[in-house]
């Protein structure tokens, strides 16, 4: 029994991750302008804006890693899916309406409509409030900013495991420039993206930019009986038709004063997430023909939102800025799901399903004070606000039943279960920070954030129970149907010296905190509280090299999970569980040697749950052992989400240099080792490590042409992206995607 449920993760030392990653041709590339010489190409270094001064992430003290627009390009970033490859220890999970996005381990872990993200994401400042809208494309960006660890003062609640700031391009005023690109690969992929930034007046500039793609899926659905055509499903699970469009307006009447007004519009449809189940049960061996599906109802996921911000910078004195962030975000999502991932309707088994309609509106408000003056001693003070509530219509449907037999989906007659859910949360926060040198080399930081949440569930949510109640307007009420507290102090203390001029020791102490909450049908739970200690060093290695390195350790209390502490599965609650630690060590390294512009960047983390007893339900290994419910400790099993081992690495050649051209081969790999979506840690929870190289090789004009050929998952491996399952001996599965190979053409002007 003990083997059953031993710890399956491999341990290693620093030095071989990094021997493993040298050895693999490590390398980032950078965004650099175009010369004709390479030894005129500058490493990148991006401003970091995330703490409300622009400052170099070279001088950030702490572990963060950016990428320019031109760099998100050129590495073919392009969406939340293909970032998490080149930032270790960032891991992004996409189950549908269910985003799991961890830093450091610590994040989301499992779906549940009262529990909220751990990682901080924002769009040009404006805070995302649920994880729902993260499938957007990544186009027309002046930077993304990935924060590692809790940001406890500018960022607050919600921002236990980190910060991601996405940023769009800004108009300039007088300047009109943009671009248009198209891009054509196998699968059917079609891509067209534009943007354009003009003036309308001395001080008031647009911009207008939009981006659509379509992609068939890499999956065959073959319906409920391969040989009867008259069965066949027609939508094809994992296909991809996603549009993003964004107006921009930059009022700047004097130097002092400048305001931005940002409207967006996203669409993001497919007819579904190819989820499949394992052959057999206790097997994770994949099937034979793993790109082929055997749906019997139609599936999709259709998810549109709108946001509109407006910020704005004001220079009120000498002394300080007044920074202002406002947004109100709508999005409506609908959802159709098999339930259980496969066809029974040529048995007498009965069939699940899922359908489901959510609208989420918010809106958020931050202002700050921004010291401006030059001297050893600088400030930050701000306050923030959110208002969010969201609406859950979830039919939980069963077809094919001796009531149904052989009969395929009709939602209105096959709902079983309806739920109301009507969501709500407010956040109200202020925070502040202050900064003084002790000497020209010497800088302490201390900043604090007071947070206070307020969730729950209102007295209009109910349920209704049997067939036929599909979208009912009344049920039974929620046992729980009122709102509850939760508050908390978070912040940080920093100290960094400057060693050289170009090269920076820093020590850091942060808390973070996720507020708790309440299950629709269940007592509440507590909120979650992680505090780093962690130590770094940043700087210059040698003329044209940087690096940087952070060593960590984090107590990460009341995590957030949903199981059972006694033998009766009806107790699975979201409960917490205390005395989690994580620990790790993060580096890159980047540089231009010669005519090669190269980087490599890899963490390495040991986690491990505290003392925590509950049980494994009957049938949970292979359907059917064991036949009673066991108790279980869950000390020293490795954290949910938290690869132990993950690199980055890159190079690209810049020696080929043509008339007025440059053509510019590259290659990348990113590696991640194994890790478990469940503390439960069954075989059918143990996510493989994997191993994707790409290559790319561009053709670089000085008139601001731009072609590139590409191959991504060079080596076409088949890998897991996402390992799960219920607790009935049968695990389920997403695949990444295989090889995809295409070209893009831009023209910058």
């Amino acid at each position: 029994m003990n083997n059953k449920y031993s710890t399956q993760f491999k341990r290693s030392h620093l030095a071989g991750l990094i021997a493993l990653t040298l050895t693999g041709s490590s390398l980032s590339l950078g965004a650099y302008a175009q010369e004709t010489d390479a030894d005129e190409k500058d490493l990148e270094r991006v401003l970091i804006t995330a703490e409300r001064r622009s400052v170099s992430e070279n001088e950030m003290p702490l572990s963060v890693i950016g990428f320019s627009g031109e760099s998100l390009q050129n590495r073919n970033i392009t969406d939340m899916d293909r970032l998490q490859t080149q930032v270790p220890n960032l891991q992004f999970n996409d189950n549908g309406n269910s985003k799991f996005i961890n830093i450091r381990g610590v994040g989301l872990s499992e779906a549940a409509p009262n529990q909220t993200n751990g990682v901080a994401v924002h769009l040009d400042g404006a805070y995302v409030a649920r994880e729902f809208v993260y499938g957007d494309a990544f186009f027309d960006l002046a930077s993304i900013e990935v924060l590692r660890g809790p940001q406890g003062t500018y960022s607050g609640q919600n921002a236990s495991g980190g910060a991601i700031f996405i940023n769009s391009k800004r108009p300039e005023l007088g300047v009109t420039e943009g671009f248009a690109s198209a891009e054509k690969g196998n699968y059917d992929l079609t891509k067209f993206s534009a943007g354009v930034s003009f003036p309308l007046t001395d001080n008031l500039a647009m911009r207008i930019a939009a981006n659509s793609e379509r992609r068939d899926s890499f999956y065959s659905n073959h319906g409920p009986d391969p040989e009867d055509d008259a069965k066949l499903i027609n939508n094809q699970p994992g296909n991809l038709n996603r549009s993003l469009s964004r107006f921009q307006l930059l009022y700047s009447p004097s130097a002092d004063l400048e305001v931005r007004l940002i409207h967006e519009n996203s669409n993001n449809f497919t007819d579904g997430v190819p989820t499949q189940n394992f052959p057999e049960y206790g097997n994770t061996k994949l099937p034979e023909s793993p790109w082929d599906l055997n749906y019997d109802m139609d599936t999709y996921r259709d998810v549109t939102y709108k946001r509109n911000t407006l910020t704005f910078d004001w220079q009120a004195s000498d002394a300080f800025k007044v920074l202002g962030n406002f947004s109100i975000f709508d999005s409506v999502q609908n959802i159709q799901t098999d339930g259980d991932f496969e066809s029974h309707l040529t048995t007498d088994e009965s069939q699940e399903g899922r359908n489901f309609h959510i609208v989420d509106n918010y809106w958020t408000g931050e202002l700050s004070l921004v010291s401006t003056l030059d001297g050893p001693f600088e400030w930050t003070a701000g306050a923030s606000y959110i208002d969010y509530r969201q609406e859950n219509y979830l039919n939980l449907l069963r077809y094919n039943t001796e009531q149904f037999p052989g009969t395929s989906l009709d939602v209105e007659n096959h709902t079983r279960l309806y739920m109301y859910l009507d969501n709500r949360r407010k956040n109200s926060a202020v925070f502040g920070e202050i900064g003084y040198s002790l000497t020209d080399d010497l800088n302490v930081k201390f900043g604090l954030r007071y947070n206070k949440d307020e969730v729950g569930f209102s007295p209009d949510s109910y349920l209704t129970p049997g067939a036929g109640s599909y979208n009912a307007t009344s049920g039974f009420p929620l046992p729980q149907q009122d709102m509850f507290d939760f508050s908390a102090v978070t912040g940080r203390f920093v100290v960094n010296y400057m060693v050289t001029d170009d090269s920076m020791i820093y020590a850091t102490v942060g808390r973070g905190y996720k507020p708790g909450g309440t299950s629709p049908m269940g007592p509440t739970y507590d909120e979650e509280e992680v505090l780093n200690k962690e130590i770094g060093w940043k700087g210059t290695l040698t003329d044209g090299i940087d690096g940087s390195v952070a060593i960590f350790h984090m107590d990460y209390d009341a995590f957030q999970r949903t199981y059972s502490p006694t033998d009766n599965p009806a107790d699975s609650i979201t409960r917490n569980v205390d005395g989690t630690t994580i620990a790790g060590i993060e580096f890159q390294v980047k540089g231009i040697t010669g005519d090669f512009m190269w980087d490599i960047s890899g963490a390495y983390n040991d986690g491990q749950y505290g003392d925590l007893e509950f049980y494994m339900r009957p049938g949970a290994y292979d359907g059917v052992n064991p036949t009673q419910p066991e108790p279980i400790n869950l000390k020293g099993r490795p954290v949910d989400f938290l690869s132990d081992r993950s690199m980055s690495a890159g190079i690209e050649y810049m020696g080929i240099m043509l008339d007025e051209a440059a053509l510019l081969p590259s290659v990348r790999v990113s590696y991640q080792s194994e890790f478990y979506t469940s503390f439960y840690q069954l075989d059918y929870h143990l996510t493989p490590s994997r191993t994707l190289w790409e290559a790319n090789l561009a053709y670089e004009h000085d008139s601001g042409w731009r072609a590139d050929l590409y191959v991504q998952n060079l080596f076409d491996e088949t890998y897991i992206t996402q390992a799960g399952g219920a607790a009935d001996g049968r695990g389920s599965f997403l695949l990444g995607a295989p090889r995809q190979a295409g070209v893009k053409i831009r023209y910058t002007f």
